[in-house]
């Protein structure tokens, strides 16, 4: 099962945040790379344990390496336990938490709405494509954040979920608005462990592999874990909206930034898969690159004295044109981000 595109108008009012504040989002993500720039060199791909070779570009001070074996697009630097920390857990991961956050009930079930239950919906039609009931499996949600997914799962119908997060803010923020406890904290060290002593059905990873330390080994994990059947994730890929993000230097960047210190591509995707023995059901490929790409442009009109009387001229001819261009990327494969369900062969 293969789908393409999703619609973009809830995801840029989600994210006007990076049109208002675009100075102080570009000065916190400055601060985040110089932090990423003081750890130890990475000299190995982080998904295929390749040695990595020359320099493809930089950007933001930062190394870039493709990957000759796999294609991953690794960052130079390890994401340290210190970096992964300062990112996640600090003061409580309040501070990571805010991306996260949903002002109240109504705002948070509007996101689950339009974000979540897309993605929830999408993950039960795969299974049921595959003559599984989805209502007789469990599911178990790793980085469930403020428990956006769980939600959208309960939602669906699904009874057995329950969701994990090294975030205690996230954790009691979710739980409070889920007013259950199925959301559970846990330390950043713990995670391969809960993962090898899952029981559930389908794990699901959104968003998660990309922020981890040492995906190869969680991806293992899972593998060697026989009570679970699925991989339900998404991770951000190679896409065009890199290159929109190199030439607008003074837009804060959303992908290849902070805690994506490396992104996949579909080769890097085939690979990890043929190794863990990942057999692919259903893929979802749709992106926010011509979001980004009108985001760039409208910051910068704004920006302007002499072209800010353009902004409002430009959200007008280019805003209702985002879907159509972004499905043709989409279609091709070539999205900022992939959601994929796989079923674990042993």
């Amino acid at each position: 099962m293969i789908r393409f595109g999703k619609p973009s108008e809830f995801l840029i009012d989600l994210k006007k945040d990076l049109f208002l504040q675009n100075d102080a989002k570009l000065e916190e993500i400055k601060q985040v790379a110089q932090l990423y720039r003081t750890q130890p060199r990475r000299t190995k791909c982080k998904m295929c344990t390749e040695q990595l070779g020359s320099v493809t570009f930089r950007k933001l001070g930062i190394q870039y390496i493709t990957c000759g074996r796999c294609g991953h697009l690794n960052g130079a630097h390890e994401d340290t336990e210190e970096f992964c920390a300062a990112l996640y857990t600090r003061d409580g991961g309040k501070s990571y938490a805010q991306t996260y956050y949903s002002e109240n009930e109504e705002a948070f079930y509007e996101r689950v709405r339009h974000i979540y239950l897309p993605k929830a919906l999408f993950l039960t039609d795969a299974l049921s494509e595959i003559n599984e009931d989805p209502k007789y499996l469990s599911f178990a949600d790793i980085g469930a954040g403020s428990g956006y997914f769980v939600s959208a799962l309960l939602q669906s119908g699904m009874d057995d979920v329950v969701g994990y997060e090294v975030s205690k803010s996230q954790v009691e923020f979710g739980n409070s608005m889920l007013k259950t406890d199925l959301l559970k904290q846990h330390s950043l060290s713990d995670v391969m462990a809960i993962c090898a002593n899952l029981e559930s059905d389908v794990v699901t990873l959104i968003g998660v592999l990309e922020h981890l330390r040492k995906p190869r080994e969680l991806l293992a994990a899972l593998r060697n874990n026989d009570s679970v059947h699925y991989l339900f994730f998404s991770v951000p890929l190679f896409s065009p909206c890199v290159f929109f993000e190199m030439v607008f230097p003074e837009v804060a960047p959303r992908h290849l930034v902070a805690g994506h210190t490396h992104l996949y591509t579909k080769d890097s995707i085939d690979h990890f898969c043929q190794e863990f023995g990942l057999e692919k059901v259903a893929e979802w490929w749709f992106g926010s690159d011509v979001m980004d790409l009108y985001r760039s442009v409208a910051v910068m009109l704004d920006h302007l004295p002499e072209t800010g009387s353009m902004f409002e001229r430009w959200k007008n001819v280019f805003q209702p044109l985002i879907d159509d261009i972004q499905m043709e990327i989409d279609k091709r494969r070539a999205s900022s981000e992939v959601h994929m369900l796989v079923q674990v062969k042993r």
